[in-house]
């Protein structure tokens, strides 16, 4: 139902060179099989995620994150999952503890990277949900 409203999307490189002619041009078919989704890994799910926005991948990897109840939160950026049953739950929100993807991540030597963390008593208002 929900995926009526979705297209797929052909990026363009933003700065086009020239290649031999055996370079392929086109996307591996591979890469836009949901299959394929069922069995990666969860950080190769958040990479095709955050790294390959209005894309196919992008739309394919929310959809295997959603399907192993992973939620997005708008306001955040940010996937949540529930680590154990919420404390208190409203028609408005939520408040429990929560895993949740943190793709904003810097080592002690400034490399950017990522990590799973844990939130305790965070409060999830229903108003932020993703699509």
């Amino acid at each position: 139902a929900g995926d009526r409203g979705w297209k797929a999307h052909h990026p363009s490189p933003h700065y086009p060179t020239k290649t031999l002619p055996s370079y392929p041009t086109m996307g591996l078919g591979v890469l836009q099989s949901p299959a394929l989704y069922e069995k990666l890994e969860l950080e190769a799910l958040f990479f095709g995620f955050y790294f390959k926005p209005n894309t196919p991948q992008q739309y394919l990897a929310a959809r295997e994150l959603k399907r192993q109840t992973w939620r997005f939160n708008k306001r955040y950026n940010t996937w949540f999952q529930r680590q154990k049953e919420p404390q208190a739950v409203t028609p408005e929100c939520e408040q429990g503890s929560y895993i949740y993807f943190d793709h904003n991540v810097f080592h002690e030597d400034m490399r950017p990277g990522w990590c799973a963390r844990v939130k305790e008593d965070f409060t999830f208002e229903y108003k932020d949900l993703g699509p």
